[in-house]
């Protein structure tokens, strides 16, 4: 079956070159060819793979620290460091054994031995031994090369999640709140829609690792950045919208500026809409690239009193350029979740909310009848253009001689 599936790669990177969209030199690339995420498993096995490898690292910390406890190990924070670093040495080694031999028996012993390592190094560091925020920091530096070293998709999205959240809290312990959104949408639009051409200026070499890094980091600040909507929007109704004295760890008030935070991810999400349109060769001055842009700036400005709404929009748009299911999922989920919290948080009658929800309505469905109206031609008339195209190039290719089982293969599977 492996080699069915090699030989219908090729098949396809062929085609591909045939009609111009890569050249010899891509179609043998190794980010083409071979790359660690090469074993396709299923999304929701990577979830139950890391929920049972959290749970699991949880009986192990407790069996370890009940055997330990009689020791002196635990009574310094270098003992605990040093059996965290241990672990984790551990669990490096048998992920590189697992990646080898491709073995979920092994991936899930290192996910749960690695696991209780950085638990353990966690422990040691956020103690009140260490000052903040160098603990925080340190947290952050060791994060940030175990998502580098380790060969394992869930430990990476996990590793560059806490990181993420190390920066969150180094933002917030420094008073600069509001960049934190801006922050996470910038990262989130360079990792999903600038990928490729970020991974063609690395060496060949490290090219398969960094695609795979750039994976994780790329779910890892989307869920960072809905993750962060939801807390301000806990803070929005569990204190005053420019102060949330029960935030404040510092003993200073914490101050939040909704019109910068909110501004910066408006920007972030302008530039993910000129990455697109450039995509898609649409010209930014052009009615549909206005349309846009003047769309994300009126979102920008509903965000201010309904958080989570451009950061959720900006996560759809992008999962549907890439053609990411998950992160759609995801994406549609919390912006239905924001907009029902939003919608029994409001302060006002049952009549006025259904007043709105029905101009809601109406609005939606007047959008998706112009859609259909205007737009479903000029797309279906764009779609016969492509496959004449196609099929241009096909007889094109029979012309030039040989490969006529390959033409007649992608004939079936275009019609």
């Amino acid at each position: 079956m492996t080699n069915d599936m090699n030989d219908e790669q090729r098949r396809s990177l062929l085609l591909l070159q045939q009609h111009g969209f890569i050249n010899e030199q891509n179609r043998n690339d190794s980010l083409l060819n071979q790359t660690e995420s090469e074993e396709h498993t299923p999304w929701f096995i990577n979830i139950l793979f890391g929920l049972s490898g959290i749970f699991a690292s949880l009986l192990f910390i407790g069996f370890l620290t009940l055997i330990l406890f009689e020791t002196e190990i635990f009574d310094s924070i270098i003992g605990v460091l040093v059996t965290g670093g241990i672990l984790s040495a551990i669990g490096w080694s048998l992920f590189y054994n697992a990646h080898l031999r491709h073995s979920p028996f092994w991936n899930s012993l290192a996910f749960a031995i690695t696991i209780a390592g950085q638990g353990y190094i966690a422990f040691a560091l956020l103690t009140n031994e260490i000052e903040q925020p160098v603990n925080v920091i340190i947290l952050l530096l060791i994060q940030l090369f175990m998502t580098i070293v380790m060969p394992n998709f869930i430990y990476r999205l996990l590793s560059a999640m806490v990181a993420l959240g190390c920066v969150i809290y180094l933002l917030n312990f420094y008073h600069l709140p509001e960049l934190s959104l801006g922050l996470l949408a910038l990262m989130t639009v360079v990792a999903n829609l600038q990928r490729y051409s970020i991974l063609q200026r690395i060496s060949v070499k490290w090219r398969s690792v960094a695609f795979d890094i750039s994976k994780a980091l790329s779910y890892a600040s989307a869920l960072v950045l809905l993750s962060v909507s939801v807390y301000f929007i806990a803070a929005e109704y569990g204190g005053s919208p420019a102060s949330f004295g029960s935030l404040d760890n510092y003993g200073d008030t914490f101050s939040y500026n909704y019109y910068l935070a909110q501004g910066l991810l408006t920007l972030a999400s302008l530039y993910a809409a000129l990455l697109i349109l450039k995509r898609y060769s649409v010209k930014r001055l052009s009615a549909a690239g206005v349309i846009i842009t003047f769309a994300i700036v009126i979102l920008g400005a509903m965000s201010i009193y309904v958080s989570g709404l451009l950061a959720t929009s900006l996560i759809i748009v992008i999962a549907i350029a890439n053609s990411q299911r998950v992160l759609l999922g995801l994406g549609i989920v919390a912006l239905v979740s924001y907009v029902f919290w939003y919608y029994y948080q409001l302060d006002t009658s049952l009549l006025l909310k259904s007043a709105s929800m029905l101009t809601i309505g109406i609005g939606l469905l007047l959008m998706r009848w112009l859609l259909i109206k205007r737009y479903f031609g000029i797309s279906k008339g764009i779609s016969k253009g492509i496959s004449k195209g196609i099929s241009k190039g096909i007889r094109k290719g029979i012309r030039k001689g040989g490969g006529e089982a390959l033409v007649a293969n992608e004939k079936e599977r275009l019609s």
